[in-house]
């Protein structure tokens, strides 16, 4: 079966699809066989598929439609012998309808902007990852690159006891112009630095899963 990566954030407009299709896009690029799950009735991931241009590694992908009508367990199913990663965008919201997608990943990852309100926001999806008992990664989105009250954040962040990723994504308008063109920095600017970010958070999911598994 393929390792499962869910985004999930109960908070809105944190970046989660944004880290989806940039993740896909870096698995992809490593040679991997990606799939994707858009499990948020929005659709942006399916959005960002009907985008990606034939030239670009196939990430295959169950879209929006295709996710309401089935059970992850079953789409996961379908995905078994053709991908090794299968990443899963879920609505922003800590109903069943992330609470699936949850317990059928191998890792959660919740990208997390550095205010007060969206750590705050951030707490309930927390709470439903430990209560399920997977291994979780945290992830500084839109990192400024000097703020006082960030800091303080970062600060409150590790002191509520959230494994915080080793790389911040920094605000760069590289990301939106790569998935507006369906595909991932790693792809369209692969020297950049937020190629570089992108891979050393795909790098450090991999490892977590990896002592995960060894641990089993």
């Amino acid at each position: 079966m393929p390792i499962v990566i869910t985004i999930a954030q109960k908070k809105g407009g944190a970046g989660k699809t944004t880290l989806a299709c940039q993740l896909a896009a870096a698995f992809a690029s490593q040679g991997l066989r990606v799939a994707g799950i858009d499990a948020d009735p929005q659709g942006s991931f399916s959005l960002w598929r009907a985008r990606r241009p034939e030239t670009a590694p196939l990430v295959r992908l169950a879209d929006s439609k295709r996710a309401a009508r089935f059970t992850i367990s079953t789409l996961l199913w379908g995905f078994r012998d053709t991908a090794d990663v299968v990443l899963i965008d879920t609505p922003p919201s800590v109903d069943s309808t992330v609470r699936g997608p949850i317990r059928a990943a191998d890792i959660v990852v919740t990208p997390i902007q550095l205010s007060a309100l969206d750590l705050d926001a951030t707490l309930p999806t927390a709470e439903l990852v430990g209560a399920a008992g997977k291994p979780a990664l945290f992830v500084v989105n839109r990192a400024p690159a000097r703020a006082r009250v960030a800091d303080m954040i970062r600060k409150e962040i590790k002191r509520q006891g959230l494994p915080l990723a080793r790389v911040e994504i920094g605000n760069r308008t590289a990301f939106s112009e790569s998935v507006s063109a369906g595909m991932g920095v790693t792809e369209t600017a692969p020297s950049s630095k937020a190629a570089d970010e992108i891979r050393a958070i795909a790098s450090e999911i991999m490892s977590i899963v990896g002592a995960s598994i060894a641990a089993e």
